[in-house]
Order: structure tokens, then C-alpha cells, then sequence
């Protein structure tokens, strides 16, 4: 794990160190703020790991975050989810912020809200399929069940919008779904494959191709799996056109 010996958590070994790191987590303090449930779903943390957390947290006197009970979703994010269908944009840009902050770590809610946003991928609302694009990609590291694959398509789909800018938001965002674990980091890597192929044929091609090798690094430099980098370098090698292969080229360097 990075900075390791700069951080207060207890040493463990590799795969949860890395599970640590792709959640944000550097800091003792920062573990009070999700539950043991939450943490156990990240790919790599297993009963030890958590058992020398746990510890950790007794030895300073704290504990992990206590469950939302069953049923009792949390005002505020029910508050903020109506605000985002609200149609007014600063109502709506405020929900956004909040709730992709909130679910940059595992989330207890995120089934209390998953048809909702998987419903808003398709909103009339530009705003509303761009905040539901990309909140659904944070949302994939809290996906025990596996629903992202059956769901994933319809996430795809938003990176072909008509509005260019709500496509562009959520490929850069939809790395993190690869976050839920390998299969789940599998199945963005097959999905953007296959975007990278089709999208050349489409306005912007050569820029979505850019955006996707760039969606691809920020992947590999979270799980730091060398199929990804396979995935890509073999990517970049289907461009014909030197000047963008060179640019491609680039987002790899010392990888």
C-alpha cells in the first residue's frame, strides 16, 4: 500500500492493503466512517485483515460505523435523490456533489437507490442521465449481490449519449465500477473493449478512444492488474492513424 509507513493502519497483507487504497482508506480515523459489512465487501479484504482493524480501532478507542437499520435509509441521501430530478441545476449540481462524495466508499444504501438510478440513465433530463451515469459507476465497489451485470449495458449506453458532455462524464467515471471486485473489473474492461472497436465510426471517435485508454489507466493504476495493461497496449495497437496511436501511446507511459 502506498505511504504505508506514513499511515496508523495496522499492516496486512497485500490484497487488503490494495482493497484499502481503491476505497480511499489511509487513516485510522477515516475507518469510523464505514461499517465492518461495507469494508468486508471490497475485493481482497478478508476475516484477518478485519480482525487486525478491528483491533486497531479498540486499541485508540473507536469502532467501526454502526449499520443503518434494515429499512432506514438515511434522510439526507433520500433528500438529496429527489434533488436530483428536481430539474432545477443548482439543486440538482448540489445533489451530485454529495452524493458521489458520499459514495466514494462502500455504501450501506446503495440497493435503496439502485433502480432509481439505473431508471434515470434513460431520464428525459440530460442532467439527470449524467448524475445517474456516473453516481452508478461509484456505487459498483457496493454491489455484493452482482447487479451491476445485468445493469452494466444500460450504464454503457450513457457513454453514447446525444449530449456529448453527459457521454464523456460518465466513460470517465465508469473505471470505478471496477472497483466491486475482479469480475466486476473484468466486465468494465470487456465493456470498454468493445466501445473502443464500435466507436470509431462514431462523432468524436478518436477522442472517445482517448477517453477510454485514459479510463483504462486510472483502472490499472487502482487494482495495478497487468490485464488491464495487456487490454490496453493491444487496444492502442488497432489504431491505423500514427498521430493518434502516438497520443494513445502517451496515457501508458511508465505504466
Amino acid at each position: 500500500m502506498k505511504d504505508q509507513k506514513q499511515s496508523d493502519l495496522p499492516k496486512t497483507a497485500a490484497p487488503a492493503q490494495r482493497a484499502l487504497e481503491s476505497a480511499g482508506i489511509t487513516t485510522l480515523k477515516q475507518l469510523t466512517e464505514v461499517t465492518e459489512a461495507e469494508l468486508s465487501q471490497l475485493h481482497g479484504m478478508g476475516p484477518n485483515a478485519l480482525g487486525k482493524l478491528r483491533e486497531a480501532l479498540k486499541a485508540k478507542g473507536w469502532s467501526f460505523r454502526e449499520p443503518t437499520k434494515a429499512g432506514k435509509m438515511d434522510k439526507t441521501i433520500r433528500s438529496k435523490m429527489d434533488d436530483i430530478f428536481t430539474g432545477d441545476g443548482q439543486t440538482q449540481f448540489k445533489a451530485y456533489d454529495y452524493l458521489m462524495k458520499e459514495s466514494e466508499k462502500p455504501v450501506s444504501w446503495a440497493y435503496d437507490v439502485w433502480d432509481e438510478v439505473v431508471s434515470g440513465l434513460t431520464h428525459k433530463d440530460n442532467h439527470v442521465r449524467a448524475i445517474c451515469g456516473q453516481l452508478l459507476g461509484n456505487l459498483g465497489k457496493s454491489d455484493p449481490k452482482g447487479r451491476m451485470f445485468k445493469d452494466f449495458d444500460k450504464l454503457l449506453n450513457v457513454t453514447k449519449d446525444e449530449k456529448f458532455v453527459t457521454a464523456r462524464h460518465t466513460m470517465q467515471n465508469i473505471w470505478k465500477v471496477g472497483l466491486g471486485g475482479k469480475k466486476h473489473q473484468q466486465l468494465v474492461v470487456q465493456g470498454l473493449e468493445k466501445r473502443f472497436k464500435e466507436c470509431i465510426k462514431e462523432k468524436n471517435g478518436a477522442l472517445i478512444r482517448y477517453d477510454i485508454l485514459v479510463t483504462l489507466r486510472n483502472l490499472y493504476n487502482a487494482t495495478t492488474s497487468n490485464e488491464i495493461k495487456e487490454k490496453a497496449l493491444e487496444l492502442i495497437e488497432l489504431e491505423q492513424d500514427a498521430k493518434y496511436k502516438k497520443k494513445y501511446a502517451t496515457v501508458w507511459k511508465k505504466a
